[in-house]
């Protein structure tokens, strides 16, 4: 797993009450494995991670790997946490239960340093044989990954690939600039913001988004005109998905993606508490916002 293409995050689906619907999620990666996306990751932001405990987590890595056995997608793994010593637990757990890449970001209750991330990272990468993704998720974390401090950590044999993110497509431009200048040659840059790669729409990163797990034929369609050089594909699907972003970047990112995912058939309830689901009014605008997403699909 090299994290390029397209990379879908699903939601972990919940029965009302909060336990993992493990059947609905076996089903959901199976469909994903053959919609067209490029590669899976489970427990991202998207997959809950932080209000699951490490059993949870374990169950749901075992399920998506059978689910995605002989697809040829691989699945990838979020293994973020407060410890250390857990992230290790979960990067193992994951390497036995058959996962083919590992995603962590510098998850922290007090702020983290760039010696801390960079310890942790290279405790991880000295401990699995997995590949390994960075993550910078300002929004959760509250860290801002360093460029430099990414860079640096390519270097480490397993250290593939950075997930990066910016406040506008100019901004997340000029670090991947500075980024690949320091990098070890050949990492793969991927952007995260749904709402930097439908303005970007740039072929030549890796688009990590939950929205592709949500709608991964209509996403890998956009992605497909991108790489073309389809200029008129590129703007139609911009048109299309540009609504959905709208109706989302002014909900509570979680939730959001949970009301979207049962929208779009991926049955579920909403995110454990003290986590709130949208308000019907807000799923009736992401519902509005998918159709003009389908009808894209369907012209």
């Amino acid at each position: 797993m090299r994290f390029s293409g397209l990379v879908a995050y699903p939601v972990t689906p919940f029965f009302p009450g909060g336990m993992i619907d493990l059947v609905t999620f076996s089903g959901q990666i199976a469909r994903l494995a053959d919609s067209g996306v490029d590669e899976i990751c489970v427990l991202g932001t998207a997959g809950s991670f932080a209000y699951l405990s490490n059993e949870e987590r374990g169950n749901v890595v075992r399920t998506a790997v059978a689910a995605a056995e002989g697809s040829g997608v691989p699945v990838g793994v979020g293994i973020s946490a407060l410890t250390t010593q857990q992230v290790l637990e979960l990067a193992w757990d994951a390497e036995n239960a058959g996962a083919d890449a590992l995603v962590v970001n510098p998850l922290s209750y007090v702020s983290l340093r760039s010696p801390e991330i960079a310890d942790q990272v290279e405790t991880v990468s000295s401990s699995v044989s997995l590949p390994l993704c960075l993550d910078n998720n300002p929004a959760t974390t509250g860290f801002v990954y360093p460029v430099d401090l990414a860079a640096e950590l390519t270097h480490l044999e397993n250290v593939v690939a950075f997930k990066d993110t910016a406040d506008s497509v100019r901004a997340l431009q000029n670090r991947r600039h500075l980024f690949e200048q320091l990098c070890e040659p050949g990492t793969a840059f991927g952007v995260s913001s749904p709402r930097l790669i439908v303005d970007d729409a740039d072929p030549t990163t890796a688009w990590h988004t939950g929205l592709a797990a949500a709608l991964p034929r209509e996403f890998a369609a956009f992605r497909a005109a991108a790489v073309a050089g389809d200029d008129d594909g590129v703007r139609r699907w911009r048109e299309a998905f540009t609504p959905l972003i709208e109706v989302l970047r002014w909900e509570r990112p979680l939730s959001s993606i949970y009301a979207l995912n049962d929208v779009c058939g991926v049955h579920t309830a909403a995110p454990r508490r003290p986590i709130h689901p949208v308000t019907s009014q807000s799923r009736d605008r992401i519902a509005e916002a998918v159709q003009t997403v389908r009808h894209a699909m369907a012209g």
